[in-house]
């Protein structure tokens, strides 16, 4: 050996990412809780109508956004996420068998 001792590092935990709701405007998104989530919606619904919310997304990042620049909020359970992936799976199973050997060369 040369000396030198490698040192095993424990293997990094990845965070699991929940759920989670996605706020998009027109040039970018934010991921925000559920609870911030609710919150945008009461401001999106306040009768007089607000003009402005400020929220913060799941990274720290306080946020003050035009409500008119709110294009969607959207839900994002983990459950759902692994729907959609094995029904992506799926989707591309079932394309693979409808492809003729034709299409191969």
């Amino acid at each position: 050996m040369n000396g030198l001792k490698e040192e095993s590092e424990p293997e990094a935990v990845r965070p699991n990412a929940g759920d989670y709701f996605v706020v998009s405007a027109e040039n970018c998104s934010w991921w925000v809780s559920t609870e911030m989530a609710r919150h945008i919606e009461a401001m999106l619904d306040a009768q007089p109508r607000v003009e402005w919310v400020t929220f913060v997304d799941l990274s720290g990042s306080r946020v003050r956004l035009s409500v008119r620049q709110i294009e969607f909020i959207g839900q994002s359970t983990a459950d759902q996420r692994a729907h959609d992936r094995e029904f992506s799976r799926r989707l591309s199973r079932e394309r693979k068998a409808d492809r003729s050997w034709d299409e191969d060369k």
